[in-house]
């Protein structure tokens, strides 16, 4: 039994000293990486600047009628359920789709795209196109329609 404590003491010094070189390295290194991730809050595309923001965020622009909300899921998903009076436009039809909801996306509004979540580019590769295009005000909901779900916000289900 003695042995067993006497191992276990060590193994947990070596954990120690290998979290505290490792601390001290990155500390010491020419680009640190940062102990606690923060999101960046916002991408360039094309030239333009765009904030990421969450869905409490995008919630308060809900109201203002110079903002159209995109929806750039799969057309499964946004027939499913989507953000209550979302445009439709997924990257792998974009050109195509475009001339069709582009009279719902007037060059001054404000376009709020979102996708998946966190990890999905969808709405980045949408917002990057629509960039292209002349589209300067746009904003992208990087926590995604789950969330927007989860908290209970308003949503339109169905076909469109």
């Amino acid at each position: 039994m003695r042995d067993v404590w006497s191992i276990s003491i060590r193994a947990l010094l070596i954990a120690v000293a290998g979290v505290g070189m490792g601390l001290a390295g990155n500390q010491l290194s020419q680009k640190p990486l940062p102990l606690i991730y923060t999101p960046p809050g916002q991408v360039e595309l094309s030239g333009i600047v765009v904030p990421l923001i969450d869905e409490r965020e995008a919630r308060r622009y809900m109201a203002d009628s110079a903002t159209v909300f995109v929806d750039t899921r799969l057309e499964k998903d946004y027939s499913v359920s989507r953000v209550k009076g979302a445009i439709f436009l997924e990257p792998t039809n974009k050109e195509d789709r475009f001339p069709i909801v582009e009279p719902f996306l007037p060059q001054d509004s404000r376009l709020i795209l979102y996708c998946y979540g966190p990890e999905c580019p969808m709405a980045e590769e949408v917002a990057a196109f629509l960039s292209q295009l002349g589209y300067k005000n746009m904003m992208i909901m990087s926590a995604g329609f789950r969330a927007w779900e989860k908290q209970g916000y308003p949503t339109e289900k169905g076909p469109a």
